[in-house]
């Protein structure tokens, strides 16, 4: 279990369920070529979530769920992601070095 209470292989697939390639460069996930939002590759290394969240486990996991509570109006979509996909996805996140 990782540091977000998650399944990194989970969050793997919930990233391809939510269809976050579509958007975003995700290394590991197949197809996930997108180029609306930012590359994911080393996440885990970053300072900050959507520049103005520090980058700890549960904002990873509050961003995944809530971009636009967090930034209303940024281009990343509310798509009601359970919270157990959430800290699976964030799991998957923080192996991105």
């Amino acid at each position: 279990m990782a540091i977000t209470g998650g399944d990194v292989e989970r969050g793997k697939e919930a990233l391809r369920h939510y269809g976050c390639g579509g958007c975003h460069v995700i290394p590991g996930v197949p197809g996930a070529t997108g180029q609306v939002g930012p590359s994911l590759e080393g996440i885990a290394l970053r300072t900050y979530l959507a520049g103005r969240l520090q980058n700890a486990p549960e904002n990873m996991v509050r961003w995944v769920q809530h971009p636009q509570s967090i930034e209303p109006g940024n281009a990343m979509p509310e798509l009601g992601v359970k919270d157990g996909d959430a800290r699976d996805i964030a799991a998957y996140l923080y192996t991105l070095r």
